[in-house]
């Protein structure tokens, strides 16, 4: 309940939606208790999924602060640009006043244009520069 407020909250502010989080107490075969946990964001497009994941992961960072829980305070994830320029623009603003580093891995041509420069840009790699300079 607590962390759903925070997950709400994110939600709300990059879809004007709020997601929430459930969850279910299943028992397996051999009597071990395990959770199944699911939002109740019913859009399956994988732009909105991605959507939903960098909210809870977001929401985590939020909660595990205001808990004095240890946390990172970076985000690293892919297929972001499955999602819409104007909430890639939206989660870019949030991560930078919530002092949040957010590290995607991005074709270069997916990046919006205002976020496509050295201030936001750390590292670009391409087939003839790549992460390791490992060859083959």
């Amino acid at each position: 309940t607590e962390f759903n407020k925070y997950f709400e909250e994110i939600s709300q502010y990059l879809y004007d939606e709020k997601y929430l989080l459930s969850y279910d107490l299943k028992t397996t075969k051999n009597n071990q208790s395990y959770y199944v946990f699911s939002t109740f964001n019913e859009n399956l497009s994988s732009g909105k999924k991605q959507g939903e994941i960098l909210c809870f992961d977001i929401a985590l960072i939020k909660f595990s602060r205001d808990l004095g829980l240890a946390h990172l305070s970076f985000i690293l994830n892919d297929k972001k640009e499955l999602m819409d320029n104007h909430q890639l623009l939206k989660v870019a603003t949030y991560a930078k006043e919530n002092n949040i580093q957010l590290v995607f891995s991005m074709l270069a041509d997916k990046i919006p244009e205002s976020l496509n420069n050295d201030t936001n840009i750390v590292l670009r790699l391409s087939q003839v520069s790549k992460l390791f300079k490992i060859e083959e």
